[in-house]
């Protein structure tokens, strides 16, 4: 869903009041509107229903299952799943992911990604943020933790967890300069 900032108080009305509390305890003006936002999409697909979160902190909505939510300066966007946990991430392609790429990139990526491109560096980026909220630990290290390797023309993301590490089946779109990565498998677990 595309944000409109002339809508914040439609948004802010809709929400319940949790979600209310919350929104009052951000400061940051644009933090608001996304999370007012955000909520505004949940309410207009799932009505009233509430989300809460399982014993590993992952977001879920009685009667649909696992959710997840993310946004950027112009957009938000939700994903569920009934079957397995989901992770997805919205990013605008940018030339900051070229200039921030030695803080997350691995020798590894570099043999099938080109660093200088705008689109390939924000994807991997927003592959790790995808994979991170499948994660049940915190403080995780986008270049130790979070990895992203190509097979067969697929992408795949592994992910260190409390119990191993995982590995996840991840796709892409592109929408008007915006990407949008989540995964669409259970992860396997590697070791």
């Amino acid at each position: 869903m595309e944000i409109d900032f002339s809508y914040f108080e439609t948004y802010k009305s809709s929400l319940n009041e949790t979600e209310r509390l919350r929104l009052n305890a951000i400061h940051h003006p644009e933090k608001k509107i996304e999370f007012a936002a955000s909520r505004y999409l949940k309410h207009h697909l799932f009505g009233e229903a509430n989300i809460t979160y399982n014993s590993s902190g992952s977001p879920e909505i009685t009667g649909v299952g696992f959710i997840s939510l993310s946004h950027c300066d112009s957009h938000v966007v939700l994903a569920t799943c009934r079957e397995h946990l989901i992770g997805v991430d919205i990013e605008e392609i940018r030339q900051k992911s070229v200039i921030t790429a030695p803080r997350f990139i691995t020798d590894n990526e570099k043999q099938f990604l080109d660093q200088t491109s705008e689109k390939d560096m924000s994807m991997l980026w927003s592959f790790k943020e995808c994979l991170y909220k499948l994660s049940d630990r915190n403080r995780l290290l986008f270049q130790r933790d979070i990895l992203v390797n190509k097979r067969g023309g697929k992408y795949y993301g592994s992910i260190l967890k409390t119990d191993g590490i995982y590995e996840y089946e991840l796709h892409v779109e592109n929408f008007k300069n915006i990407l949008i990565t989540f995964n669409s498998s259970k992860g396997k677990l590697l070791q």
